[in-house]
């Protein structure tokens, strides 16, 4: 890029310029983000080398709204060094940005720094330099680093002249709109009263002005009408000045030499392990990571030094694989090459190596990096594990070549298919106790457990009982901390699964400690069911492992369904939940201290299931929106919780400040039992669920089958059942789901930010109309009888079983 590239600047100082040890090895180490923060101390030394004697310095997303007179005047008073905290006062909000988020990133934000030149500073920027050359990185917050901006946090304690900018106009941003009130008069932004400086629009995505910033979703840009302001007219200047053109400006040190993208991992892997490096690692570093990892006896070399590197950094990984003997390390490496590599964001170029090795591996007979003979029992259950796929995919193709079959001699397609099937599911008898397998069905995971996944097994145990299907039971609650006292399902206990058919009614997560604490041995001869929930549009990588011991998964709903087939090869069903709640429910408003004759919403959560997904904020920030300037009118909000979380003291803290305020907001924090939970939403007129996500939405399918309107996202597994017909769906926008917001965390997980203004709107037109809360509530009554009641999915279940054990019937008689 020329110089004159950007002649609105005085003057332009590039990376070339800079007096920085091996280049090359410097911007290898870091990424953009990384190295942009990297070269700060190295530009303010070579600034006061020129010759100036104070410099400010801003990230480029800041928009300055005035001159910085209390800076200037800081340095008049003698300051050498003035820092902005990110926020000016505690915040005990549940959600980040709060306390812990500075505790972790750094007091100071970083954003904004202005040095004068004295030999205190000048020291200083010296120590700060040497950090940075190997350590500033964003992923070692563990180890208190946080890129150039955690050690900014001991600068006051090395600078005497050290000025803490305290006025709340400067570095406004959305870590600290708790605090600051921003308004908007005829001539200018003010905060708290005092004109703005600047305001911080970090996280900003240019071209899209739904979002405030991608590194928070407490605040968005219509939170108010100052900050959409703001945020339009930022977004102004930026296409003005050519944001269009320059975002699709790639990083300059992305990419290898050949052009393949430089992942993540390779730069920790190149600074934490072989620094120092011969040589230049944008030319060397790919064969580098291609070599075999130093672990015994990685037949073959499958497992290489980035694939080793991947292992080091999950322990998801090390549990699943442990890489202590050849048969983990093959497995790992097909994991790898088959689509894990792929989501932890390494390119293709590093998995064909792995597939390459893995195919030599295949080939060979003998030699030194041959793997050990498989046992016989092993090389059996793998060409079982060979034939039903061949089985399954013959069946899946069977109404597209029944041509072909017609060719092929009766007696010889008997032949053939049965003994594909005896290969496949090799006899019908208990490898383990020899006894012979009965046709139905085992359930095996948490029959007694008070949780949602013990509730479903119930549920499906209703099903199975009312389509006259035979089943058993099998207890594996060990990993399950709830509490145990649904006894229901006591009189089908059995000591091992005894059937044709196992399903595994755990979620996906659980599968493989559910097979190893159960035994593997119940998987031989049987058909292998799973059926998992789950919440979110993507399936971990790290479930495939476990996924590929089932031959079928059933899903709950709709969007379960799209997850699993978008993530396995397995094939997958929906099977709905059965819903049935005791038909002789008495409300009793009194018990829970409801207030009589008011229209009572309802919104239950539990803890356990992660706030965030849940969403409580939105319910009573709708509860504000629609009734919070009419303190007459005749509402109530009962929010019932249970199980613990760390965000549990806030989040109950201030709904307890509500109710102080708001006479009407009901907070009942206990575990019911079943009897009570069903009299409390009987009890209540509305239930409403503003969560993120929902595999399924038990609560709100509860609900609906009593007769209770419901207010719910229109999002996720719940869509299968609220419609505008049977409640009412509140509309969405789709937003990203952060890395400490859910469990299994990766790249693209997006879930839904429910409208809270259409939630509002909704609650109050319900609050008036009790006519249409009963109307819509035995609309959605109707259905779930239809559709969701033991007996409908009982015959889901014996279509689908009927399904399973006829295959090989089906075939023959084409």
């Amino acid at each position: 890029m020329e110089k004159d590239a950007f002649p609105e600047f005085d003057a332009h100082v590039f990376f070339d310029d800079l007096d920085l040890p091996d280049r090359r090895a410097f911007s290898f180490r870091y990424d953009v983000m990384e190295l942009n923060t990297a070269i700060k101390p190295t530009v303010f030394r070579r600034l006061f080398a020129e010759g100036f004697d104070r410099v400010i310095y801003l990230d480029p997303d800041i928009l300055a709204y005035r001159r910085f007179d209390e800076i200037l005047q800081a340095f008049d008073e003698g300051a050498t060094s003035v820092l902005t905290p990110h926020a000016l006062a505690p915040n005990l909000h549940p959600e980040g940005p709060n306390d812990l988020t500075f505790m972790q990133a750094g007091i100071y934000n970083l954003g904004f720094l202005a040095l004068a030149r004295t030999d205190e500073t000048s020291a200083l920027l010296e120590w700060w330099e040497t950090r940075l050359r190997n350590e500033c990185v964003a992923n070692r917050l563990s180890d208190g680093i946080f890129v150039d901006q955690k050690f900014m946090d001991l600068w006051p304690a090395y600078c005497s002249g050290t000025h803490i900018l305290r006025d709340p106009a400067y570095n406004v941003a959305y870590w600290n709109l708790d605090t600051r009130t921003i308004k908007k008069t005829s001539e200018r932004y003010e905060v708290n009263g005092s004109p703005l400086a600047f305001f911080h629009f970090s996280g900003i995505t240019p071209g899209d002005q739904s979002v405030l910033s991608k590194h928070q979703q407490r605040w968005k840009p219509t939170s108010t009408k100052e900050l959409e302001n703001l945020l339009a007219d930022y977004h102004d200047q930026l296409e003005a000045y050519g944001a269009s053109r320059f975002s699709a400006v790639p990083y300059g040190f992305g990419t290898f030499s050949d052009g393949t993208d430089i992942p993540s991992l390779a730069r920790i892997v190149y600074r934490e392990k072989l620094e120092p490096f011969e040589g230049d690692p944008f030319a060397l570093m790919p064969d580098n990571l291609d070599r075999p990892a130093d672990i015994r006896p990685n037949p073959g070399g499958v497992v290489t030094q980035l694939a080793h590197a991947l292992w080091t950094t999950r322990r998801d990984l090390q549990s699943y694989f442990p890489l202590q003997e050849g048969r983990s390390q093959i497995n790992y490496a097909d994991w790898y090459m088959s689509g894990g590599a792929s989501s932890a964001g390494i390119p293709s170029r590093f998995t064909k190596t792995v597939a390459e090795r893995m195919s030599q591996l295949g080939s060979a007979k003998t030699g030194p990096n041959a793997v050990a003979d498989v046992s016989a029992k092993q090389a059996s259950m793998i060409a079982a594990r060979v034939a039903r796929r061949a089985y399954r995919t013959l069946v899946r193709a069977q109404p597209h070549i029944r041509w072909l079959y017609r060719m092929v001699p009766p007696a010889r397609r008997k032949q053939f298919l049965d003994a594909m099937f005896r290969r496949a599911w090799p006899t019908n008898f208990d490898t383990t106790t020899q006894a012979t397998l009965a046709p139905g069905l085992s359930l095996i995971g948490y029959p007694f457990s008070e949780t949602g996944v013990g509730e479903a097994m119930r549920s499906l145990a209703r099903s199975i009982e009312s389509a006259g299907i035979n089943y058993d039971v099998t207890n594996f609650d060990e990993q399950v901390l709830s509490s145990h006292r649904d006894r229901a399902l006591t009189h089908r206990i059995a000591a091992r699964p005894s059937k044709m058919v196992n399903v595994f009614c755990v979620n996906a997560d659980m599968l493989g400690s559910t097979i190893q604490g159960v035994g593997v041995g119940v998987l031989h001869n049987r058909y292998n069911i799973v059926r998992p929930f789950w919440e979110l549009p993507l399936i971990h990588p790290q479930w495939l492992t476990s996924l590929q011991h089932v031959d079928e998964i059933w899903a709950p709903t709709a969007f379960v369904r799209d997850a699993f087939i978008a993530g396995t090869d397995r094939p997958v069903v929906h099977v709905p939940v059965a819903i049935s709640v005791p038909p002789n429910i008495e409300a009793n408003r009194e018990r829970f201290q409801i207030p009589k004759d008011s229209t009572a919403f309802l919104f239950a959560f539990d803890f356990s299931s992660y706030p965030d997904r849940k969403n409580p904020d939105a319910v009573l920030q709708a509860h504000l929106r629609a009734f919070g300037q009419d303190r007459d009118r005749r509402v109530s909000l009962i929010i019932k919780t249970m199980g613990n979380s760390p965000h549990k003291r806030a989040i109950l803290n201030s709904i307890r400040g509500l109710a102080q305020t708001d006479k009407r907001v009901v907070l009942i924090d206990e575990v019911l039992t079943r009897a009570e939970t069903y009299c409390l939403t009987k009890s209540c007129d509305v239930f409403i669920s503003l969560h993120r996500s929902e595999g399924f939405g038990l609560g709100i399918a509860e609900a609906m089958a009593m007769g209770k309107a419901v207010i719910a996202t229109d999002f996720s597994g719940s869509k299968d059942f609220v419609s505008t017909q049977t409640g009412f769906p509140i509309p969405y926008r789709l937003i990203g789901v952060e890395p400490d917001q859910y469990p299994y965390f990766i790249e693209g997980q997006k879930w839904a930010d429910p409208d809270i203004d259409e939630a509002a709107r909704v609650m109050a037109q319900l609050a008036d109309n009790i006519e249409a809360v009963t109307a819509v509530g035995e609309r959605a009554r109707t259905y779930m009888a239809q559709v969701h009641s033991p007996e409908a999915v009982g015959k889901v279940i014996a279509n689908r079983l009927q399904d399973v054990q006829g295959y090989r019937n089906s075939i023959l008689n084409t």
